[in-house]
Order: structure tokens, then C-alpha cells, then sequence
């Protein structure tokens, strides 16, 4: 199975949102390389179509409420490392970030929720331009809204643009 990267002759779309478990990036985006068509996890394989400058949000669980959090930039370059889990040694996708910023006000999941039926109609519009998996940041409807539940996702430029615009942070689009 491959990644669909529906952004790859789209300059513009480099932008992507982490969920680490405990809310933290540390130095670099790790994730196991599928090995076969078993192992295939597509949010570990976009770690692999990440490139140097593009800026990844950081969703923060350990926040009351929930919501993004931070914000940090893909230093790069993409490389291997082997790691040990449950007795084999996996080799994993490793590709360097810088240190994150905080968000001066993060962007809870209720802030999210307030603008839900937005971040939907950018969800539907890239979802029907593009054939295939869009790897969106968010599931479910404008009331529903929540992360994926995923390592790592893409998140489309007009949706950068839609929450820069309604929660007043500003990046070079």
C-alpha cells in the first residue's frame, strides 16, 4: 500500500499536526516503517513524505481541554534507526524537528467545535478535489469534531488559513 500525497506538486501544502501520546515531540518525528502490507500504518508512513521547513502543529491531550498546543518546524533530513520493540528490531522513520512553541492561546477541541461546520467544509472541499485518502487532522461532524486517531496527519493549508484567520496566530501561507 503507498500514501496517497495528493500535496506533492503543492508547494503550499506543508503543513502537518502530531497527536504524541503524552503531548510532547521531543527532537524528532519516530515511527515504525511498514515492512509489509501487515504492518502498513498510513499516519507512521507520512512521516516519511515529510520535508524540511514544513511546520508541524503539536496536539496536546495533556491540555483541559485538549487542543493544539504548539507549533515547530521539520528540520530534517528524513533518516532510518532500528529500534527494539517486543523482542525484534523494527527500523523506524526518524526525521529531525526543532524545539516547539507553545501557542500563546491553544486551540482547544471547544474552540474547534465553535467552527466546526468550517473545518468541515474544508475537510469536504480537499476531500473532493482529490482522489483518495486525504489524511485530514479531524473526524466526525461540526458538533463531533475530534482529532484522528493518528500519529501524524496532513492538515491542508485552508485549513491553516481558516484557523489562523478565526484564532488570530500568523504563518507565511
Amino acid at each position: 500500500m503507498a500514501i496517497n500525497d495528493w500535496w506533492r506538486d503543492q508547494p503550499e501544502e506543508r503543513y502537518w499536526m502530531i497527536a504524541p501520546s503524552k503531548g510532547v515531540v521531543g527532537d524528532a518525528l519516530v515511527a515504525p516503517k511498514s515492512s509489509d502490507e501487515r504492518r502498513f500504518e498510513w499516519s507512521h508512513e507520512l512521516v516519511g513524505h515529510t520535508e524540511p521547513g514544513d511546520t508541524i502543529f503539536v496536539w496536546d491531550r495533556t491540555l483541559t481541554p485538549p487542543g493544539i498546543g504548539a507549533w515547530g518546524r521539520v528540520l530534517g533530513p528524513l533518516g532510518e534507526e532500528s529500534r527494539e520493540r517486543h523482542g525484534d528490531t523494527l527500523p523506524h522513520w526518524r526525521m529531525p524537528v526543532s524545539d516547539t512553541l507553545r501557542l500563546a492561546s491553544p486551540i482547544t477541541i471547544t474552540d474547534l467545535r465553535r467552527i466546526g461546520s468550517d473545518i468541515v467544509a474544508v475537510r469536504d472541499r480537499v476531500e473532493a478535489a482529490t482522489e483518495g485518502p486525504v489524511y485530514f487532522p479531524f473526524i466526525g461532524g461540526p458538533d463531533t469534531l475530534a482529532p484522528a486517531p493518528a500519529y501524524l496527519t496532513k492538515i491542508p493549508r485552508d485549513l491553516v488559513a481558516l484557523l489562523s484567520a478565526r484564532f488570530g496566530f500568523e504563518f507565511a501561507l
